[in-house]
């Protein structure tokens, strides 16, 4: 928990946050990060599973989601072209139950050299609003070469590059001012629901706490891949951080140009 949490949020007396009243998530408006497409990657396996996501995010109070299957060369090589029929199919099913609900394609890119050409070369990239929303391994920290060049070439072209879930990459755990030099630089930083209702465990919590506390990130998202992923975003509505980052969130803006 990081100084603002402790100096304005309760707490028990030996620093640990104590919940609040739930937050009414409405105030976030859109998620920008999900597994909603059905059958192309590790999230919803099948139309029904993406419907009962959807539904909960709508009795959640959210208007919208930009759903952003994964795109890793070797594990799943979605491109456009392959995303846009299951995108079409959920987007029909979507409109017959939830016309209100906005619905976006995007992607979660992993960060490689492959990734690097396809924007030098200006090959197709799913960017709505011009977000595009990449990750980087979890078990080694990127080259620092790869990771600037990513970082400048997408700003140049006017991308706004998004950096996935900065609490789950425990390289960074110990130097987290990493992130602050990723935000001073333009990056937008998104942190996971789930991280902060403690899913993956105290250190991970407490990375995207004090990422929030010092005012790098942006967004929050929910990076469903099932019921469990919201059934947690329900969950972190009583954390302090949470109420936090909703007066500073960027989620409104995802569907504006």
């Amino acid at each position: 928990m990081g100084f603002w949490s402790r100096l304005l949020g309760k707490h028990d007396g030996q620093g640990r946050a104590l919940d609040r009243e739930p937050l009414d998530l409405s105030v976030f408006q859109y998620d920008f990060h999900s597994h909603l497409v059905p059958g192309v990657d590790d999230g919803a396996p099948d139309l029904a599973a993406s419907m009962e996501m959807i539904d909960a995010l709508v009795s959640l109070g959210y208007q919208g989601a930009v759903t952003t299957p994964h795109v890793m060369a070797d594990t799943y090589p979605n491109t456009p072209d392959t995303l846009s029929a299951p995108f079409a199919e959920l987007q029909q099913a979507v409109a017959e139950r939830h016309p209100q609900f906005e619905l976006a394609l995007g992607a979660e890119y992993f960060l490689d050299a492959g990734l690097l050409d396809t924007i030098q070369q200006g090959g197709p990239l799913l960017t709505p609003g011009g977000r595009l929303l990449f990750e980087l391994a979890f078990s080694a920290p990127p080259d620092p070469g790869l990771l600037q060049g990513f970082i400048f070439e997408a700003q140049v072209r006017g991308f706004q590059p998004v950096l996935a879930h900065i609490e789950r990459y425990p390289y960074w755990h110990q130097e987290l001012h990493r992130f602050q030099a990723l935000h001073e630089q333009g990056v937008w930083l998104q942190v996971n629901a789930a991280s902060l209702a403690g899913t993956y465990g105290p250190e991970i919590q407490g990375a995207a706490e004090t990422c929030i506390d010092n005012g790098w990130v942006q967004l929050l998202g929910t990076d469903a891949h099932g019921m469990r992923h919201i059934d947690a975003l329900a969950a972190a509505r009583m954390r302090p951080a949470l109420h936090q980052l909703a007066g500073v969130h960027s989620n409104h803006l995802l569907f504006s140009a």
